[in-house]
């Protein structure tokens, strides 16, 4: 009796067994490689708000999927502060918020949040770390800096140091 087993990777890509599909590997190979592989490494996916939280899921099947791409860009309409749920697996993602208000990216569903979160404010982008339980910030130390420009904030929450030229108001 042949029984065919399918193993799937986190990002839901197919790994072929031992033995399985003989003959015909070439449409799977093909489908992880120029599809699955690829949004991993170089995707870009819309991921659209309608004023309410988003939630990005993956599924067991290498077809294109939003939660498996690398750049998720975040459109359409809020009117306040929206959650956009990422499946709890080990990934990076750069994310590009172009709504009208913060989103907040969380693990879980649109039932509720687990792990922390991370909040992603309007007009911005940032590299966040999924860890499968936390969404980290990644970039949390620069040593060189072109022209910069530092917005939004409050009152004493700029530190520098080791700095030799200011211009501007600081």
């Amino acid at each position: 009796e042949f029984r065919r087993v399918l193993f799937r990777s986190q990002l839901k890509i197919e790994l072929i067994g031992t033995g399985d599909q003989a003959g015909t590997w070439g449409t799977t190979t093909n489908t992880n490689l120029g599809t699955a592989i690829q949004e991993a490494i170089t995707g870009n996916a819309t991921v659209t708000f309608a004023s309410a939280n988003a939630a990005i899921t993956l599924t067991d099947t290498n077809a294109t999927q939003a939660a498996r791409n690398l750049r998720l860009v975040c459109g359409g309409t809020i009117t306040n502060v929206q959650y956009l749920f990422v499946p709890q697996i080990t990934k990076q993602y750069l994310v590009v918020n172009n709504l009208s208000n913060s989103v907040i990216i969380a693990n879980g569903t649109n039932s509720g949040a687990t792990g922390t979160t991370f909040t992603l404010p309007a007009g911005r982008s940032s590299i966040v770390f999924n860890d499968g339980t936390n969404i980290n910030d990644v970039v949390t130390y620069v040593t060189t800096l072109g022209n910069v420009t530092i917005t939004g904030g409050t009152a004493n929450a700029l530190t520098l140091s080791n700095v030799s030229i200011v211009s501007g108001n600081v």
